[in-house]
This record gives structure tokens, sequence and C-alpha cells, in this order.
């Protein structure tokens, strides 16, 4: 079904018209060579040279866990590079839509494939998981986490702290976080109608167990956001999908809202520059 052009299998940027983004070759966002995460374009032109990066200011952060058996570990994070499921990833292009390819990720036994793909046109980014497990037995307590931390007044403004809301939970889990100087927004969102999910804003946690385990929200400041998946056990050879967007946009407040934002995160952004110097 994937008909076009096909890249070597390595770190990756794409871009259309309003988004340009990164993937690592273990299968998180972020592009390791150049380091673009996201930038968005408003204007639709694909001009990107003034665009702020959502994601690579600082010590870049964006990940997706999986647990399996109580063990966990991550791709990207802490160590954006850091492929512990051993993924490639490719891409394809073909009727106006790019699809980035991350496959041969393998923990515990449990099987990931991944495709994000946007059209050219589009601010969305989707991301579709499939998880397989082919490890002949049961895989008990099985999890995913992803997420990421969004600067994007960092670029621009030298301010870290976004205003985070979480926007629903279940099968409308959602949780978005605004830039009160750019006012851009980046919503991760669950589309794949599974009912135990989980969507926090935390302190940068990777842990897939931690981010299914309740609802976490630390609230506005320089944290990140995210979602979880829990899938209990998983009989051999029994596969489970999710998908969940990433929708870039520019959020436009009330004026007077807008202005009270701005002085309120003034003073909390520029008082600390947080764990990424740690």
């Amino acid at each position: 079904m994937l008909l076009g052009a096909q890249s070597a299998m390595a770190d990756v940027t794409v871009s259309g018209d309003y988004l340009k983004f990164g993937v690592g070759n273990n299968g998180s966002l972020i592009d390791f060579g150049t380091l673009t995460g996201i930038q968005f374009d408003p204007t639709g032109t694909g001009n990107f040279s003034s665009s702020p990066d959502f994601i690579t200011p600082g010590i870049p952060f964006s990940y997706f866990s999986l647990g399996v058996n109580g063990g966990w570990d991550t791709a990207g994070g802490y160590s954006p590079s850091y492929n512990p499921f051993t993924s490639t990833t490719g891409t394809f292009n073909g009727a106006g839509t790019t699809f980035v390819i991350t496959s041969n990720g393998n923990y515990n036994g449990l099987k990931l494939s991944q495709v994000i793909s946007f059209d050219l046109n589009s601010n969305i980014i989707h991301t579709n998981v499939v998880l397989t497990n082919v490890s002949g037995g049961t895989l008990k307590n099985v999890v995913y986490g992803t997420g990421l931390d969004p600067d994007q007044d960092a670029p621009g403004y030298g301010v870290y702290s976004t205003i985070n809301t979480i926007n629903g939970q279940g099968v409308g889990a959602s949780v978005s976080a605004l830039g009160a100087y750019t006012g851009l927004q980046v919503t991760m969102s669950n589309t794949s109608g599974w009912v135990d999910t989980t969507a926090s804003v935390n302190n940068w946690q990777t842990d897939p167990y931690f981010l299914t385990s309740g609802v976490t929200n630390v609230g506005d400041g320089d944290n990140a956001i995210a979602l979880g998946y829990k899938f209990g056990d998983m009989h051999a050879g029994q596969q489970v999908s999710i998908g969940y967007d990433y929708t870039i946009a520019g959020a436009v407040p009330e004026p007077e809202t807008y202005a009270m934002l701005i002085a309120g995160l003034g003073l909390v952004g520029f008082a600390a520059r947080r764990r990424k110097q740690a």
C-alpha cells in the first residue's frame, strides 16, 4: 500500500507545508543528526527558517516506552538516540502523504511496529503502533507510554514553561501544552478508542508503569505531557493496536487573558532553568 520513494534506514527529517519534524532510528520524535524536533509554519508555505522548535531547546526530550512483566525501557527520553528495542526507521512518500516506518523493535518478546504519517498540507502528525506477543508464552502487565517536553517559547523568549491542560481521559484522553509567548500549542490525543488510556502532565517521567498508574497533573511550568496505555496480559500471538495524534496549532486566547499568562509565566520561566542542566 505504501508506494513511492523509500529512504535508507536511519534518522530522518520530513517536512510539508505546515510541519517539519524528525524521527530517530529508534522511532522517537527528533532527528538526531540535525536535532530537528517539531517545527510549525502557520502560513503553510513550508518556511521553517524562523520557526521555533517544540522539542530541541536544551536537552531534547521525546520518547516512547514499553513495559513487560514489570520491567521497562525507553526509546529516546533523557538519551535521545538510545535505541534499546533495536528498531530501524525509514520513510515512504506517496499521494501527498509521508509515512515514517519504524520496525524490527522487540522488548522481552513484545514486537513493536510503528507508522508515523502526515499529509503534506496538514498540521497533524498521526502515530499508529502495533504490539505483538511473539514470545510463545503469556506476557504479563504490558504497558506503553509516550510523551515529550514542549519548549516552543524557548528559542525566541528563553521561557521553558508552558500552560498545560489535561483535556480528557480514557477513549478521549488528550493533553495540551500552550506557549504563552508564541501562542503555539501542541496537543497529544488518543485516537485508537483504547479505553485504558491515561493523559498526564508530569516531571519528565518515562516509566510506562508510572504513566498508567493514575492521573498525574503537576500543572503549568516546565513539565512534560504524556499518554499511557495499559493492556494487561497478552497471550501468545496476541496483537494490540493503538493510535495517537500530535496536533500543532497557534492558539489565540482573549487579549486580557493572554497578557496575564505572559506576565505569570515570565516570572516562572526566568526563575528556573531546570533539570535539563542537571
